[in-house]
């Protein structure tokens, strides 16, 4: 039995039961086996985490190219509302024009009745003015060319305040 121990002291076998008696003992004291087991997790969930991410990336990715395809109809759409706004305010403000063309026209047709009115009767007042004084210095004329007359209106004159009853 003294050789046994002896080629066990001897050969390689002692050391490598130290080293594995070590080794557990280093385990247990250690606990390597929660702790690989702990970073087996986190590089699992890392991993997880990663693909889920990737995941996200590529539905994000080909929204992107969906709305990248739909950007050249969507633009079309947005000319051709710009387009029909500015012909539907163009329309608006040519209507509006003639609204307040119409309504220039109308008064300064209304001023120009107003002042021809105006001068109208101004002219007739004038026209009858020289009228009155012209048939005023008529008949101061024929009155005082014409005796005759002159007394006839007297009388005339007279029977008309003889008529009258007070």
């Amino acid at each position: 039995m003294n050789e046994f121990f002896d080629i066990i002291i001897k050969s390689n076998t002692l050391n490598f039961i130290l080293v594995v008696v070590l080794v557990s003992v280093l385990f247990t004291v250690l606990k390597f086996k929660d702790k690989i087991s702990k970073l087996r997790n986190e590089i699992k969930d890392y991993v997880e985490n990663s693909v889920q991410e990737k995941e996200t990336a590529q539905e994000n990715l080909e929204k992107s190219k969906s709305k990248v395809e739909k950007l050249p109809l969507i633009i079309e759409r947005i000319e051709k509302s710009a387009a029909h706004n500015v012909k539907n305010i163009e329309e608006r403000i040519q209507h509006e024009i003639e609204e307040q063309k119409s309504d220039i026209d109308n008064n300064a047709k209304r001023l120009f009745n107003l002042e021809s009115k105006k001068f109208n009767s101004k002219l007739i007042y004038l026209l009858s003015e020289k009228s009155i004084e012209i048939a005023e210095k008529n008949a101061i004329s024929q009155l005082e060319n014409n005796k005759e007359l002159h007394n006839l209106y007297i009388d005339s004159a007279i029977e008309e305040i003889d008529k009258v009853n007070l």
